[in-house]
């Protein structure tokens, strides 16, 4: 029997005798252009034991001692009135989140959601201070009064850190496709993992240094790229902020750099590159370095090897 399915058999064992859930992950799931803020909590339950065994991130987060994560704190019932500011959020263009006002259809280049004039801050007595894991300690009624951590999660969404949890019970997971693919919308099924975004799972996996998913995240990433959306893919704020993200998307594109769609494309972001500067496309100069160096890679000749007109 695996680990993963020991795990899942004790969860069962749990369940059929009562035992309640330790900790339950409150998360936002909807994102409001219009409002410019994160909204819509839902809620996840975990079993501590399995989080622990899984994962150094859940064993540290759920010690005696104060978490070290800054964007995790104690759940209050005045936060389901309330949500978190697109810049609060620190991944406005985020996948995983639903759209309240419906998708607003993007010809090119992806304009990122951070850009949104529209900010609403969250004041300082909505988000207390990070408390210790100790703190979390409510009372939930449930047919008995039961002891549960209630933990509010302020920058991963509601689809990102159920796919996880679900890695992390099961060692399964389902990657969607990318926005960029315009693949038809699945619907995911109470009989398979829950769908998440590679972009969004890699930016977790990358928080709670979990090597594995950081890897898996990354194939899907690679194998999602296309001439078709390579370039928009470019321009998103999480390419400048990854560096593996930056040169796999650099490798496709240059694979790519002579078919028709990236050929009618490529000033387009070069344009963007110029004109944004540093602050509006940090990670500009990067991809025309990197495109470069492969550039040279492949038409330079090996260190040491002579052309036939070498003399010597």
């Amino acid at each position: 029997m695996s680990s993963n399915q020991a795990q899942m058999n004790a969860v069962l064992r749990k369940s059929l005798i009562g035992e309640h859930l330790n900790t339950q992950f409150y998360l936002f799931s909807t994102r409001s252009k219009r409002e410019g803020n994160i909204t819509k909590l839902q809620p996840l339950f975990a079993d501590d034991e399995v989080l622990v065994a899984s994962s150094e991130y859940f064993s540290g987060l759920l010690s005696e001692e104060s978490p070290n994560d800054p964007n995790l704190v104690e759940f209050q019932d005045h936060h389901r009135q309330g949500g978190v500011s697109l810049d609060e959020y620190d991944y406005a263009s985020d996948s995983d989140l639903d759209e309240e006002e419906g998708k607003e259809e993007t010809n090119g280049f992806v304009q990122d959601n951070e850009k949104s004039e529209l900010r609403v801050k969250v004041s300082a007595e909505q988000i207390p201070q990070t408390p210790s894991i100790k703190d979390f300690n409510t009372q939930e009624v449930q047919h008995d009064t039961i002891s549960s951590r209630r933990v509010l999660v302020m920058d991963t969404a509601f689809k990102t850190w159920q796919a996880l949890l679900y890695y992390l019970y099961t060692n399964e997971i389902i990657f969607a496709p990318l926005r960029s693919q315009a693949s038809p919308t699945k619907h995911s099924s109470l009989k398979e993992p829950p769908p998440c975004s590679p972009k969004s799972m890699y930016r977790l996996a990358c928080k709670i240094k979990h090597v594995g998913l950081q890897t898996k995240a990354l194939a899907a990433i690679r194998s999602s790229l296309t001439e078709h959306n390579v370039l928009q893919e470019l321009s998103s704020s999480l390419t400048s902020r990854f560096p593996a993200i930056l040169e796999v998307e650099v490798d496709i594109l240059f694979q790519h750099i002579a078919t028709p769609t990236v050929t009618k494309d490529f000033p387009i972001l070069i344009q963007r590159i110029v004109g944004a500067g540093s602050t509006g496309f940090p990670h500009g100069a990067e991809i025309l370095t990197k495109l470069h160096e492969k550039m040279l890679n492949q038409l330079v000749l090996p260190r040491g090897r002579k052309t036939k007109h070498s003399m010597f």
